[in-house]
């Protein structure tokens, strides 16, 4: 038996030697490194145009300014543009149908109040940078969301659809 042990190891590598492992459905998924990322595979369920008011002086303007939100936004099919100055601000809600205004806090209640009453009425997304559990409650009670500029992208992407699904639903009531 002992002189079969060696003999039978050295068949085996010769026979497996070359040969592609076979793989099920759903495990080349869980080879290192072969993962879907959540980025590549989320689509939006409601692509939206979404302008970003994020002027510098602002906390949460780094966050929403951050250039993989706004890839990772484009890449899940919403349409972004960045503004910085409320000149700008007044001239895109002009010119261009929007549908989200993503924003500080601190600048969310006067946008909202400024364009309701525009052709657009965008719904504004106000991102909080650090709040306090009794901030975050209320935000979340005015605006139904509750973004914080810490958030990584996916919650931001979560965060528009259901804006988006709640703007289709009024469209469709309303109408």
């Amino acid at each position: 038996m002992r002189v079969f042990g060696p003999i039978l190891m050295v068949f085996a590598a010769v026979i497996t030697n070359g040969a592609e492992p076979l793989q099920a459905c759903g495990d080349k998924f869980l080879l290192v490194g072969r993962a879907v990322t959540y980025h590549r595979a989320y689509g939006a369920v409601y692509p939206a145009s979404i302008l970003v008011y994020a002027p510098p002086q602002r906390d949460a303007a780094k966050a929403i300014r951050d250039p993989r939100l706004q890839s990772d936004l484009k890449r899940a099919g919403h349409r972004v543009v960045m503004v910085e100055s409320d000149a700008a601000l007044t001239r895109a809600l002009e010119s261009d149908r929007v549908d989200l205004l993503l924003t500080d806090v601190a600048d969310a209640d006067r946008l909202s109040k400024q364009f309701a009453s525009t052709a657009a009425a965008p719904s504004v997304l106000p991102v909080m940078y650090e709040p306090t559990k009794d901030e975050a409650r209320q935000v979340e009670a005015r605006y139904h969301c509750q973004l914080k500029s810490s958030d990584r992208a996916d919650r931001f992407l979560s965060s528009i659809d259901d804006a988006m699904k709640a703007r289709v639903a009024l469209k469709k009531k309303s109408s």
